[in-house]
């Protein structure tokens, strides 16, 4: 940089400074009550750049001369290409000072829609969210804030208030529905026909193992618990409980599903020790069917401030009920997330299953990989797009088939939320599914379509 840049510079920030001393000192209690500027400051005003405009506007918002901010606002409004969402910040710093949260939220949240990129806004609308005690979409925020931050101490700090957010209450809860229209409801074969060497001639597949879409739709319910234990422990507990229904009543389905865990916290991190269980019900009398159980092991660990590393693993022991065969399984996934700025991210995933029945010939090993992106787009637009890849090799020759099994699974999905949309806390979110199964016996071989539409408070 030349001297003559700097000198420049120097000026620049000293007649900011002092246009804030002079906003600052020359009748500040006729501009809280009245809103009206003085000569003096309607001149030092009109003298000054753009940008320095927006400074002592949002100086004026914060320091209790809110009035007077949106009277100059209304005198002169912001010029150029940025001067929409500046104008949006600025209102929406008024409105907060005025006590409507819910308006200045609205204002930060279609700055925001236009672009993702204003951090600074991003920051004024989660402490807003905050305060409005809307700590699921705060929280969103904040996680985009930490993983943005310049400095791991100032990440740090970000994800301590995050803590803090979830010790004030403890307790959530939280309840969705959903419309969910898909073409194999059953993940049934798309084929109608399995060729069987033991009959030396294709044998038909029962229509229940073939492909059936359906239209229907979920409701749910989750509520979670987390409690700080002294400075290294913290105690974790969710349940969930879901009903499908759809217009083929045999497809219906209620499960349900329960966690806890005691996690050990580390710098940057934590290591968790717990249980899982889940269980599915019969729709008409509510008796128990499926039952799995078993302990689990996980781990969070931030490497930088944009590299986020988790991890689990699960040992299940499963019981299908109804006479069927007991099995167990071990399932261990981890994943890495870098965030690209504060408005996007990039996860790789993988993970390894090891399920055993009685019989071999069901019994199998997988091993999956997969990624995906996240980014917040101009127009009020999320997006997130995912894909996954999944071999299973089986253990012994199938009895029908006479091969023994390998299935591919290719999953590819985008989900897109209206994030300018707010519902009474909520925001539109819609997703689309395919799932394509290639398996080398015609039983199992399927693809399906599948959509979700329903509300989130992630936004």
């Amino acid at each position: 940089m030349s001297a003559c840049s700097k000198i420049t510079g120097k000026i620049q920030q000293c007649a900011i400074i002092g246009a804030l001393v002079v906003f600052a000192a020359v009748h500040p209690a006729a501009a809280k009550t009245s809103g009206l500027p003085t000569k003096d400051q309607i001149a030092n005003f009109e003298s000054v750049d753009e940008v320095t405009r927006v400074k002592l506007l949002i100086h004026l918002s914060k320091s209790g001369q809110a009035e007077l901010a949106a009277e100059l606002l209304r005198r002169y409004p912001l010029q150029g290409k940025h001067a929409a969402n500046r104008t949006l910040f600025i209102e929406g710093l008024v409105l907060k000072s005025r006590g409507d949260l819910t308006g200045a939220a609205q204002k930060f949240r279609d700055a925001l829609a236009h672009d993702p990129s204003l951090t600074l806004v991003r920051s004024e609308l989660a402490q807003t969210l905050v305060t409005l005690e809307q700590d699921d979409s705060a929280k969103y925020h904040l996680n985009m804030l930490a993983a943005d931050a310049p400095t791991e101490q100032a990440s740090a700090g970000i994800r301590s208030f995050i803590d803090k957010i979830d010790e004030r209450r403890p307790y959530k809860f939280n309840a969705y529905l959903a419309f969910a229209p898909t073409t194999n409801v059953n993940n049934g074969s798309s084929h109608s026909t399995v060729y069987s060497p033991i009959f030396g001639s294709n044998l038909t597949i029962g229509q229940a193992s073939q492909k059936s879409s359906g239209i229907g739709g979920a409701v749910g319910a989750n509520v979670a618990f987390n409690k700080r234990l002294g400075n290294d422990f913290s105690f974790v507990a969710a349940g969930n409980g879901e009903l499908r229904i759809y217009d083929d009543s045999d497809f219906n389905a209620v499960s349900l599903s329960q966690s806890a865990e005691l996690r050990y916290l580390i710098d940057r991190g934590y290591v968790g020790f717990g249980a899982v269980s889940s269980q599915s019900l019969d729709d008409d009398t509510l008796d128990l069917g499926y039952i799995s159980y078993g302990p689990r092991i996980s781990a969070r660990f931030g490497v930088t401030p944009r590299d986020t590393l988790t991890g689990a693993s699960v040992y299940e022991w499963r019981d299908p009920g109804s006479g069927s065969s007991k099995s167990t399984a071990w399932m261990t996934d981890a994943a890495w997330t870098h965030a690209i700025g504060s408005a996007a991210s990039v996860t790789v995933t993988a993970g390894y299953d090891d399920v055993r029945l009685d019989l071999a010939q069901n019994s199998y090993d997988s091993w999956s990989a997969g990624l995906s992106l996240f980014k917040e787009f101009p127009m009020g637009i999320s997006a997130n797009l995912s894909g996954e890849v999944k071999l299973s090799e089986f253990d012994d020759v199938n009895l029908i088939a006479g091969v023994t099994r390998a299935d591919e699974r290719y999953v590819g999905g985008v989900g897109l939320t209206k994030r300018d949309v707010n519902l009474f806390g909520f925001a539109p979110e819609l997703n689309y599914t395919y799932v394509r199964n290639v398996s080398n016996i015609s039983l199992y071989d399927y693809d399906s379509h599948s959509v979700d539409f329903r509300l989130t408070k992630d936004f």
